[in-house]
């Protein structure tokens, strides 16, 4: 999916990870609004700290729902 489509997902509490991820990392939208993240580690950040580092157009595509497994 796209940005703005993850965008999206973020907003309806899916967990999302990306092509450059590990197979292990995600985010989630803590606040229901995408403007703040938690991450797979537990650490959150908000959406612009996110997005500063992740500007390139490489971003802008590769995202898709984490599937969580369960042993």
């Amino acid at each position: 999916m796209d940005k703005a489509e993850a965008l999206k997902a973020l907003q309806h509490g899916k967990k999302l990870t990306h092509r450059w991820f590990t197979s292990e990392e995600w985010i989630e939208s803590v606040d229901g609004r995408a403007s703040t993240y938690r991450f797979e580690d537990g650490c959150i950040c908000n959406d612009a700290e996110f997005w500063k580092f992740r500007s390139d157009e490489s971003w802008d595509n590769g995202w898709s729902i984490f599937n969580e497994t369960v042993l």
